[in-house]
C-alpha cells in the first residue's frame, strides 16, 4: 500500500546536503506546517508542526537552492523501515520522501530591507 501526501509550508532552516553510496544527491528540509484537528464538534485547533523530509535525484536537484522560508508544496510518500540496535531489539521508523514538487516560492524580503530612514 502506497500512502500519498501533499505538504505545503515554509522552510523551518536551510537545506542538509548528503550522497547516496552512488554519489547522488540527497537533500533533507524541514518543513514548517500547519497541523489542524477538531477538538470538540465543531471546534478546530491549529498548531505548527516541522516535518523533516528527504528528496532524492530530480526533486533533490528542484530544492537544492531552497533557503529558510522559502514556500514549498511537495507531494510525497511515506517510507517505512525495520531495524535492529546493538541489543537485537526490531524497531521501526517512518521518513516522508518526496515523489514530487509541485512549487517553490522564494521568501519575499520587506519593501524598505537594508534601507535607512533619516
Amino acid at each position: 500500500m502506497h500512502s500519498q501526501l501533499y505538504l505545503s509550508g515554509r522552510l523551518a532552516a536551510d537545506p542538509e546536503f548528503s550522497q547516496t553510496k552512488k554519489g547522488n544527491l540527497i537533500v533533507k528540509l524541514l518543513l514548517e506546517t500547519q497541523f489542524v484537528r477538531e477538538t470538540t464538534q465543531g471546534n478546530f485547533q491549529s498548531e505548527t508542526v516541522i516535518l523533516p523530509i528527504n528528496f532524492f535525484s530530480r526533486e533533490a536537484e528542484a530544492v537544492r537552492n531552497c533557503q529558510r522560508g522559502d514556500a514549498l508544496t511537495v507531494g510525497c510518500h511515506l517510507y517505512g523501515t525495520e531495524f535492529r540496535t546493538p541489543e537485537g531489539i526490531a524497531k521501526r521508523s517512518t521518513q516522508i520522501v518526496a515523489d514530487q514538487v509541485l512549487q517553490v516560492v522564494a521568501r519575499q524580503k520587506e519593501a524598505y530591507d537594508g534601507l535607512r530612514t533619516r
